[in-house]
């Protein structure tokens, strides 16, 4: 009897075997793979297609003058558009860590002008970018700083952490709630976004309009400092 249950036993490990062998086999010749007598291999290899870094692209960013902020001088020769969500890990890497570079070697010395858009891709960050019109122009900046750098408003489960930040930079219970209810600047934002999706097709954070002289170029996704700042110097010498 023992002996029987072992035969069994092993019967049926090699009939679970026979049928993974089987449906393994299935799918990997549905995938285009080929047993060549050793082995299976990819009869039709596809062929990976590689992003250009950036890409032409027309249409107008649609940003009204009232919600514009903008770092740098006005004439600079190239205008960054930086679509950002409050709530986009890669746009807070961004602008920890890159935009300082873009400051210091561009920026600042005048060859290009940065304006931060906001692109909200939910709730806590359409409220975060509200806030951040309700406040004085010269205060928008630091303001989207110290939310970048301080994360536990994004992760609260309500907003008033979100609110005391805004407190710290002079706005009051009845400015909060008058941001809040604000409905054209709601609007507003929800425009600029929806123009990015039609114009751009710009479907995720961070992307960004590059405009000059020689037209309009986007970039999609966080890019390495070096990469981005070799691309800027060929625009700018007009390659």
């Amino acid at each position: 009897m023992k002996v029987l249950n072992i035969v069994k036993r092993i019967s049926r490990i090699m009939a679970m075997l026979a049928v993974y062998v089987i449906c393994a086999y299935g799918y990997l010749t549905a995938k285009g793979f080929v047993f060549d007598g050793h082995t299976m291999i990819l009869s039709n290899p596809a062929e990976a297609k590689e992003r250009p870094f950036s890409e032409k692209v027309t249409g107008e960013v649609g940003l009204s003058a009232e919600r514009t902020r903008a770092l740098g001088v006005e004439n600079a020769p190239l205008t960054i558009f930086a679509y950002s969500s409050m709530s986009c890990a890669h746009c807070r890497d961004f602008h920890k860590f890159t935009l300082p570079k873009l400051k210091r070697d561009f920026i600042d010395q005048g060859k290009v002008r940065f304006i931060f858009i906001h692109f909200p891709i939910e709730v806590i960050a359409m409220r975060a970018a509200k806030l951040s019109y309700c406040l004085p122009n010269e205060k928008f900046y630091d303001f989207i700083d110290e939310l970048y750098e301080k994360k536990d408003w994004l992760y609260s489960k309500n907003e008033q952490k979100l609110y005391n930040h805004a407190k710290e930079f002079g706005m009051t219970d009845a400015d909060i709630e008058a941001c809040n209810a604000d409905k054209k600047l709601t609007s507003d934002i929800l425009l600029v976004k929806q123009n990015a999706i039609d114009n751009f097709n710009i479907l995720g954070t961070p992307s960004f309009i590059i405009e000059g002289k020689d037209g309009k170029e986007m970039i999609l996704g966080t890019k390495n400092y070096d990469d981005f700042k070799a691309y800027l110097e060929k625009r700018l010498a007009g390659e």
